[in-house]
């Protein structure tokens, strides 16, 4: 997914929808009706573009932009125009440079090519989360819980399971897939390759949102971040590994002397409800606040009255829009 497209799925009001979202080295920004795209210089004036009257997600390709309104069941493209899309079209991915949009409650999955040309795979009732992963499509529907992978050439589902219904997201780690569950406090993993499910991990007392901080070492396995607004606190937690990687990894650390893995956790002032992570930085967000922190030993505040999808993470930066303006911290 990393190498062929970039999906940043995001929802705001339609009044004041704000998305920022990377592009390699640029940053590309919705507002307003237009969309701009920032240079890594982050000077001079940026590319400007007209955009969508809603936009609630940006679509990062290898060569391509996608502007999706689901309010008016459009997209702009950039380069390219304003074209229709199936009812209620929440996320989207490239692979190359076609289009995969999951339109929710059509609940079908749509392929557009840069000629124009369409097909369409129908999904399982409400589909919340697509994500792109060694060539498959994978498409969780919350209703049923039910978890699907496409492949993409064919449009055709190659392997579905039940899984768990009603997670708040959904995320993986290139081998293993996981929900948060939000009512029952923990992740449950699962191979991709099976979509059976194989670990139920706690996370916290009611956490909302997840990301992947790190991959797999000799040392460590996977950690995720888990935003817990009730508890105020973003969880670092460990992810799927088997039995005999445990068992590896604990043997290493002993030899190097590091000791048994000890996940650090970060409190906040407030209910952080979003987590994001990338580069080895990851910052959380409190919505009921409109505050973006750092996340470390200690929570840092980043900023104020940002908009809940105005923010990203881009080399060791963070930028975030804030009054009509890109702004980074230092």
């Amino acid at each position: 997914m990393r190498k062929l497209c970039l999906c940043i799925a995001l929802f705001s009001s339609a009044a004041s929808a704000q998305i920022v979202a990377p592009a390699g080295d640029r940053i590309v920004v919705a507002h307003d009706g237009v969309v701009e795209i920032y240079g890594s210089s982050r000077g001079g004036a940026p590319e400007k573009h007209p955009g969508v009257k809603n936009a609630n997600a940006v679509i990062v390709g290898p060569d391509r932009v996608a502007i999706l309104d689901s309010y008016a069941n459009e997209a702009r493209l950039i380069p390219g125009g304003l074209i229709q899309t199936a009812e209620t079209p929440i996320a989207g991915i490239f692979i190359g440079n076609d289009l995969f949009v999951l339109a929710r409650d059509a609940s079908a999955v749509e392929r557009i090519r840069p000629d124009g040309s369409r097909a369409t795979v129908r999904v399982a009732a409400d589909p919340a989360f697509l994500r792109e992963v060694d060539g498959l499509i994978y498409v969780y529907s919350r209703l049923d819980g039910l978890m699907q992978a496409i492949d993409p050439v064919s449009l055709r589902v190659v392997r579905r399971a039940t899984i768990a219904r009603f997670a708040s997201d959904f995320e993986t780690d290139g081998r293993n897939g996981y929900l948060l569950m939000p009512r029952e406090a923990l992740i449950i993993a699962f191979p991709l390759a099976t979509l059976v499910s194989a670990a139920r991990i706690p996370a916290g007392t009611v956490p909302t949102d997840l990301a992947m901080t790190n991959r797999a070492s000799v040392i460590s396995a996977v950690r995720i971040a888990v935003a817990d607004p009730s508890a105020r606190r973003v969880w670092t937690i460990e992810g799927a590994q088997s039995v005999g990687g445990a068992f590896g990894r604990g043997l290493v650390r002993g030899l190097l002397g590091l000791g048994l893995y000890r996940p650090g956790d970060t409190d906040f002032p407030s209910g952080v409800d979003r987590v994001l992570s990338r580069g080895g930085i990851t910052v959380a967000y409190d919505s009921s606040t409109r505050t973006l922190y750092r996340v470390g030993e200690k929570s840092r505040v980043i900023a104020s009255a940002v908009g809940p999808d105005a923010f990203t993470i881009i080399g060791d930066r963070v930028a975030f829009w804030r009054d009509g303006a890109l702004r980074y911290t230092p």
